[in-house]
């Protein structure tokens, strides 16, 4: 790593350092402008002069006289679903909505669930949001799980702040972030997944996870901390805890995009606990495909191709450890799956 930016760097936490250089890789696609990188920077820095020195070991050159100066126009605007599996909110097969659990801190968690309306115990998935906090299209994806015969759960991270809609977008990284916030949001979903345990309507020893993004990590964490989690499909996502890996007990779906050499520089160390440790995990690699390619309200950045591609396999692999039952294996090396990287 270059020296002037590692001084900058090592001051932030993992979750921080990659949130840092994924709003600089936005901005550096066109994506996000200038005073935004600058802002969301600041958010997770505290400080205007270390954002811009961050920024500038980055190769970022904001306008010093005004640090939160415009420097590019308006990044396109997001669309409607693109996927051919999004599922509306009153489809008939479905029952979907807003709900609130507790965590261990006595938070009041603002989610969104959907389950099929036939009666009957169904396995769940939890689902954890991008860096902006939740939006319709990880509520689409919740009921999309739903469709498929599972009770899907999905937490808005930032309710300690009064949930996404009352957070300014330029300050949700740094409401995401910081002191604590990994080991915060881990009991949120633990919290979470005791709250499906108690709904006549789950089959509590069958909860798997997936996230995308900042959501990716997160679903590593989770796994990570939590071994009472059957299943994990994380989206090009990199953990807090690179060093733990190995205690995941879960079946892992590790997903990843084809052109997202930052992400991607985890796997090798991801595969090689997950491999010593005798787990059971799968890496696919999508090519062509840049960082958030499933995200279909994204023009910039959708994979139609990856995408369809990607929810077929974390069916087929809820499919297995979920809904069959499987077991994950915990200890011998030699039944682990082998590794598939898609071509």
């Amino acid at each position: 790593m270059n020296p002037k930016l590692h001084k900058y760097i090592e001051k932030l936490d993992p979750t921080q350092s990659y949130l840092v250089t994924e709003f600089v890789d936005n901005y550096e696609d066109g994506v996000m402008r200038r005073r935004d990188l600058v802002e969301r920077v600041y958010s997770i820095t505290g400080s205007v002069a270390v954002a811009a020195s961050t920024l500038l070991a980055l190769g970022v050159k904001p306008a010093f006289a005004d640090p939160l100066a415009s420097g590019n126009a308006a990044p396109p605007a997001q669309s409607g679903p693109m996927s051919p599996f999004t599922v509306a909110e009153n489809d008939p097969a479905i029952t979907a909505g807003p709900v609130t659990y507790r965590s261990s801190d006595g938070a009041t968690i603002q989610a969104y669930w959907a389950r099929p309306s036939a009666a009957g115990r169904y396995p769940a998935v939890l689902i954890c949001h991008e860096n902006a906090g939740t939006s319709e299209h990880f509520r689409d994806i919740t009921r999309r799980f739903a469709k498929q015969g599972y009770v899907a759960l999905h937490p808005d991270l930032l309710s300690r702040r009064g949930g996404t809609d009352a957070v300014p977008a330029n300050e949700r990284g740094g409401a995401l972030t910081g002191p604590g916030a990994t080991e915060q949001f881990v009991e949120d979903f633990r919290a979470a997944m005791t709250f499906l345990r108690q709904q006549s309507f789950v089959a509590g020893d069958r909860i798997g996870m997936t996230g995308y993004c900042y959501g990716g990590g997160m679903t590593w964490n989770v796994a990570i901390k939590e071994p009472t989690l059957r299943a994990a499909a994380p989206y090009y996502g990199t953990t807090a805890y690179p060093n733990e890996v190995g205690n995941i007990r879960a079946a892992v779906l590790g997903v990843y995009a084809g052109n997202d050499e930052r992400v991607n520089m985890q796997i090798d160390n991801n595969r090689s606990q997950l491999q010593a440790n005798g787990r059971t995990f799968r890496i696919n690699v999508y090519p062509d495909s840049p960082h958030g390619f499933f995200n279909d309200t994204r023009p910039m950045t959708y994979t139609e191709v990856a995408a369809t591609n990607a929810w077929r396999d974390t069916l087929a692999w809820f499919n297995t450890y979920l809904r069959a039952g499987a077991l994950p294996q915990t200890g011998d090396a030699e039944t682990v799956e082998e590794e598939v990287i898609e071509e």
